[in-house]
């Protein structure tokens, strides 16, 4: 191996198209004659401060007749929450009924009863559910429920948004 070829090292070729930052400002005289063969990457600007929706496009708010009954709707969406929190539904499965809050919440719970434990031992039944509705399309509503084998309360504000209820509280105690 005494007459090896020297190795040499070349740097990779630029491949690149070379990318132009305009400020909006600049964009009405300098785009069709300053950047003639030039690449300019385009960019979407999303907001997403909601104190700014679109009346038209935004969510849209739904009176109660054109919702389903609050009482059995909410049982079983904290029937599934509990499942939820106990580990053995996962909460994407909600993320149409749940405002994000509360969707990563209960997904954090649940995560953590996965490492802390299995499946759980006690059935989790919704024994009683009160509604209330303060306005037209938001309902209030309180429960008893057995979870985990212990009598506890649940607290949950339910609105109308484009024509399903959309859970924005979930308390339990």
């Amino acid at each position: 191996m005494t007459g090896a070829a020297a190795l040499r090292v070349r740097p990779i070729p630029r491949t690149e198209p070379p990318v132009v930052q305009l400020h909006p400002e600049d964009w009405g005289r300098a785009y069709p004659s300053a950047l003639e063969g030039a690449y300019v990457q385009g960019t979407l600007a999303v907001d997403f401060d909601p104190a700014r929706e679109d009346d038209f496009f935004g969510p849209q708010a739904t009176t109660a007749r054109e919702l389903p009954d609050p009482g059995p709707w909410a049982r079983q969406m904290i029937r599934v929450a509990l499942e939820i929190i106990d580990g053995v539904r996962p909460a994407a499965q909600l993320s149409r009924w749940l405002t994000p809050e509360i969707r990563d919440r209960l997904s954090r719970r649940g995560l953590l009863a996965r490492r802390r434990r299995g499946r759980p031992c006690h059935p989790n039944t919704v024994r009683t559910v009160l509604t209330c509705a303060p306005a037209d399309g938001v309902v209030e509503i309180s429960a008893v429920v057995t979870h985990g084998g212990r009598v506890r309360a649940v607290a949950v504000r339910m609105v109308g948004v484009d024509r399903r209820w959309l859970i924005t509280v979930f308390d339990l105690g």
